[in-house]
């Protein structure tokens, strides 16, 4: 019994004990959440700046909402705030200042008309007047990119930016018309700056004219070449920054062209020089069907799906000959023109010369340096207007950048005949005949067979 007396006791003292404790912890609760509820306070602000401090949000949003009231009276229109009032709360001793605040807010608020405003990755980018138009404008700026054509199906079309619409009240001046606002989207601004090209006026003269560099310029307008510019044409004097990009996804049908193949057939009876067609060449025709990527316009990637053979190409068939023009050299050959010798055979600065330039005024008549046949007379590529003829044995001569050729492929020239008057065509610097002697197609100094 003593024992169970003193258990009774000892619990006895243990609740009186924490009984004291638990009421010394709720007393300091509760001093704490008055002290809290005393220093609670709000800074407001009005399009970010900070206007004060307030004990309490009520009064301030009482006298907003009286003010847009009366200003709803007075317009007749169903208007709200257009700026971003902001509540922040915080810890604070110091003295509530309401009236400060609201004499302060009241004079700066602005009224605007309920705007549908398109935000592009978080961002408020341009306010229409209604949530319709701002609809009809996202799906104007992805039909923009799409191709109409019978032989073109969408598969996918889509914003790569986060896009969506939200209502806010907006100044007037801030919302704008829909080609504005495309303008924006599509360009970064509401009106593009363009110049028209004038007469007499380049890349330089415009670029300098807008201080800007001729590189900016070009970035600008990637679509046209500076050394083509066209009276008239026109020019962005910015590089386009568009907030949207459309990436587009579709199937597109087209007829491709394939080329013919050549085949080569051996005819002993023509010159080694000759070539015949006998059978002309007919490209075929296939049908492809391609993915095609591309972001705002600009193609990205062309997956091509499946191709189809419409008509099949047809194999041109070219004859070369073999038959070796008879030996009509003796060896020695006579100067082709009159004029110095202006650049000689060998090493130069712009590689190996394998053949003498001789100067001389255009017109001046040139001869063959020996009897053959014309293996070539035509355009030579850098050589220009050219003529080329074999004399047996290996040799040929080689007359290039005439003015004007006087002999055909296959004809038989004397030598000191007029094949050719000297020129400037090709890759040439002024008026001259680069000559060549060849053996076995092998160039040799000219001047060797004149000493």
């Amino acid at each position: 019994m003593q024992g169970i007396k003193r258990v009774v006791s000892t619990s006895t003292q243990w609740v009186k004990k924490n009984k004291y404790k638990a009421m010394y912890i709720a007393i300091f609760i509760a001093v704490g959440g008055m002290v809290i509820l005393q220093s609670l306070a709000w800074t407001v602000t009005l399009n970010g700046e900070v206007l004060g401090l307030v004990r309490g949000r009520q009064a301030v949003e009482e006298a907003m909402a009286e003010r847009l009231q009366k200003v709803r009276d007075e317009r007749g229109l169903a208007v709200g705030i257009s700026g971003s009032v902001g509540f922040t709360p915080r810890l604070s001793f110091a003295v509530d200042d309401h009236s400060l605040v609201i004499e302060t807010l009241l004079p700066r608020l602005e009224f605007g008309k309920k705007a549908a405003v398109i935000v592009v990755d978080g961002e408020p980018v341009v306010a229409l007047a209604n949530r319709g138009e701002a609809e009809a404008l996202l799906e104007q700026v992805k039909n923009r990119f799409l191709d109409a054509k019978a032989n073109t199906e969408v598969e996918k079309v889509q914003f790569l930016q986060e896009t969506e619409i939200i209502e806010e009240y907006r100044s007037i001046e801030e919302i704008h018309e829909p080609d504005g606002a495309l303008n924006v989207l599509l360009y970064g601004s509401e009106r593009r700056l363009t110049h028209t090209v004038a007469r007499g006026e380049s890349f330089w003269t415009i670029a300098s004219r807008h201080r800007l560099g001729v590189s900016v310029l070009a970035a600008a307008n990637p679509q046209i070449r500076p050394e083509r510019l066209q009276i008239g044409a026109t020019l962005n004097l910015t590089i386009q920054e568009p907030f949207l990009e459309v990436q587009t996804v579709q199937r597109v049908t087209y007829n491709q062209s394939v080329p013919f193949p050549t085949t080569t057939v051996v005819d002993p009876s023509m010159w080694a020089w000759d070539r015949r067609v006998r059978t002309p060449g007919r490209a075929g025709t296939q049908a492809v069907t391609a993915r095609v990527t591309a972001i705002n316009g600009k193609e990205e990637n062309r997956e091509i799906l499946t191709r189809v053979q419409v008509a099949p190409p047809i194999t041109q068939v070219v004859a070369r000959g073999t038959k070796q023009a008879p030996t009509m050299s003796t060896g020695k050959f006579i100067w082709p023109t009159t004029g110095r010798v202006t650049s000689p055979f060998g090493r130069r600065w712009d590689g190996f010369h394998e053949g003498v330039d001789i100067g001389a005024p255009s017109g001046t008549q040139i001869r063959a340096a020996e009897r053959g046949i014309v293996s070539f007379s035509g355009w030579g590529g850098g050589y220009g207007n050219m003529v080329r003829i074999e004399h047996g044995d290996g040799y040929a001569t080689l007359y290039a950048h005439a003015s004007r050729l006087l002999v055909s492929v296959n004809d038989v020239v004397e030598r000191g005949q007029v094949i050719a008057l000297v020129g400037n065509t090709g890759r040439s610097f002024g008026p001259h005949l680069h000559f060549e002697i060849r053996r076995h197609d092998s160039p040799l100094d000219p001047l060797t067979f004149f000493r």
